[in-house]
């Protein structure tokens, strides 16, 4: 019985790999799946959302060159049930970071959700890098596990072997871009949504992200949302924002205040 079970799985299987391959189709989904991640995020209630994985290419054209190399983009959605799915529109979170995955999103999907009464798709993705798309991660260095110096966190004494497993790894890292995030981003609205009106927002360094897509300017988006604006175009490489900096940053404006704290040798401001 199993045996024979097995084999009528690997028949279905074939069939629709099959299907795959000749139409182009780059989604494999969509998936029943739990509105939320984890438990400390939320109780799902069943299994109302819906996901899949986008097989994107490592290197899009004229951003860098890797012949045939895949990767993993996970994506989720909330259908629309206030009508047809096919015929609504569409809201794309685009979470920040840096480097965070979209499980924090399943809240705030479910509340603009259910505040637009179910009338619209609501999307979210992990982009490239990050969470269940393809980590950006060290494993031959065994980097950032729950028993390195810092954790999850990667600790100074261990980015030389984290970049060194990374290069062995890779050869275009301009395939975990901002630029090549947001191309993967557009070709899905473009791709594989309804076509119908579309509103992005983005939040924190999801803003970057968002920016970018701006210019890439996909004909669905008619609009865009950026809550807590993180921008990089036309900046000197000196005044560029960089995280490890951003307390010394934050902290010249607010040593210009009347009643900004006393300096002290321990602290950064």
């Amino acid at each position: 019985m199993i045996f024979r079970l097995a084999v009528g799985l690997a028949i279905v299987a074939a069939q629709v790999s099959a299907e795959t391959n000749t139409t182009g189709n780059q989604l494999n989904g969509w998936y029943p799946c739990a509105e939320y991640t984890f438990s400390d995020d939320g109780n799902s209630t069943g299994q109302l959302a819906e996901c899949a994985v986008y097989m994107a290419p490592l290197c899009y054209p004229g951003i860098c060159a890797s012949v045939n190399s895949k990767i993993e983009i996970f994506v989720k959605r909330l259908p629309a049930v206030g009508g047809d799915p096919e015929k609504a529109t569409n809201v794309w979170l685009v979470e920040g970071g840096p480097g965070r995955p979209s499980p924090s999103m399943g809240s705030r999907m479910l509340d603009l959700h259910a505040k637009l009464n179910g009338s619209s798709n609501v999307y979210t993705m992990d982009h490239r890098g990050t969470g269940r798309s393809r980590m950006l991660d060290c494993v031959a260095a065994q980097a950032q596990t729950t028993a390195s110096p810092k954790g999850r966190n990667i600790d100074p004494t261990e980015v030389a072997a984290c970049a060194k497993s990374l290069s062995f790894k890779y050869t275009e890292f301009a395939g975990f871009s901002v630029t090549s995030a947001a191309t993967d981003l557009a070709t899905l609205i473009s791709k594989y949504t309804n076509g119908a009106s579309t509103i992005v927002y983005g939040v924190n360094y999801g803003t970057m992200l968002v920016e970018r897509l701006m210019h890439l300017d996909p004909p669905e988006v008619t609009g865009y949302v950026m809550d807590g604006i993180v921008s990089t175009p036309g900046v000197a490489t000196d005044k560029f924002e960089y995280f490890s900096e951003s307390e010394v940053n934050y902290g010249e404006p607010i040593q210009d205040r009347p009643w900004a704290p006393r300096r002290h040798a321990a602290c950064s401001l």
